[in-house]
């Protein structure tokens, strides 16, 4: 990332036009938006910050104002919501990043936004030092998730994954949590060994797993597997 500028360079960048971060902050309570404005112009350095109070509002901000490389959307807005907001910036603006920023720190919300393409999630708990870092993070190319919705929202996506799989993947699970090699798996359930090293793979792929070991412990966390009783 860039270093930071010194007074003198920031006036000159500024004249020129040349400013490091363009952010639109879209929430339609003047109160918070107006205090993240300010405080996000204390704390950061060489940064524009503009303010739309609809999601519709937004979209005419960033036509606008072209440079605007990050959007923070509040959930709660009128008419179009954040997450609906979310989509549409996502897809009218494929190259600018957006976080949504909530009152909420509910692990469905933070999925929901991540699974709608968002770079980022700050509950309004945060503090201004720590949604400056969240947002120095993204700005960096990154994402950021809560610390204390990390763990929750990783079971969540392992769940959805595991849901995915097909009944005979399932299967395949089922013999890979009892400690079965392809071979034995194939032969229990008459295919191809082949098929077999198929099916691990694509639940590999499923779980973000980069062995039978990662494969059977994500299952086992969310239920679909009792530990082994195998070699009992």
């Amino acid at each position: 990332m860039a270093g930071k500028l010194h007074v003198a360079d920031y006036a000159r960048h500024a004249a020129w036009g040349h400013l490091l971060h363009h952010i639109l902050i879209v929430d339609d309570h003047p109160l918070y938006r107006e205090g993240m404005m300010a405080a996000l112009r204390v704390r950061m350095t060489a940064v524009n910050v503009i303010g739309a109070d609809s999601a519709e509002d937004g979209l005419q901000e960033l036509l606008r104002n072209p440079d605007v490389d990050l959007v923070l959307i509040d959930i709660r807005l009128p008419g179009m919501d954040g997450f609906a907001a979310l989509s549409v910036f996502r897809q009218r603006f494929p190259t600018v990043s957006c976080m949504l920023v909530s009152g909420s720190d509910e692990p469905q919300h933070v999925k929901r936004a991540f699974d709608a393409g968002a770079s980022g999630y700050i509950p309004k708990s945060l503090s201004v030092g720590e949604v400056v870092e969240a947002i120095l993070r993204v700005l960096d190319g990154g994402v950021y998730v809560p610390d204390r919705s990390a763990a929750t929202l990783q079971a969540a996506v392992a769940r959805d994954a595991i849901t995915h799989l097909t009944l005979r993947q399932l299967e395949v699970l089922r013999l890979l949590g009892e400690a079965h090699t392809n071979k034995e798996i194939a032969k229990k359930l008459d295919i191809t060994e082949r098929t077999a090293k198929a099916h691990v793979a694509a639940i590999f792929e499923a779980l973000h797993a980069d062995n039978r070991t990662q494969a059977v412990l994500t299952a086992q966390r969310q239920g679909y597997l009792q530990p082994s009783t195998r070699d009992q």
